[in-house]
């Protein structure tokens, strides 16, 4: 029962965080008001392809800029404290257009990838 109601202040923190930088971003969340499903694995792929430098991050704010928003909101919805302090030790959230991946970076992405992969594991039946 505890976990219920700290899950549902959870969805509903993370309902009011996306809708304080855009309500659009809402329609991202699913039916619990979490990240949905469908935005989860869109997330796993850009991180993909930043990981394995098919894109640099400039392409992903042009293709989908919501990406960056959707990616601080799982750090703070489901990420480890690992994947926080690696969040704010990135440069990625505020890097120039043509900012090469630091290493820092490299090493967030790849967390955060492991972090969504797992999730979206235990979402499955």
């Amino acid at each position: 029962m505890a976990t219920d109601a700290r899950q549902a202040g959870m969805s509903d923190d993370l309902a009011a965080y996306l809708d304080s930088i855009d309500a659009h971003l809402l329609d991202y969340l699913d039916a619990e008001r979490d990240i949905s499903t469908d935005a989860s694995r869109r997330v796993q792929c850009y991180t993909v392809a930043l990981v394995e430098g098919l894109v640099l991050p400039e392409h992903v704010h042009e293709d989908w800029p919501d990406f960056f928003h959707l990616v601080v909101a799982f750090v703070l919805a489901h990420g480890s404290a690992r994947l926080g302090h690696l969040a704010r030790q990135s440069a990625i959230f505020e890097g120039g257009a043509d900012d090469p991946l630091t290493d820092a970076d490299r090493v967030f992405l790849v967390t955060l990838l492991a972090e969504v992969h797992a999730s979206l594991a235990r979402r499955e039946p």
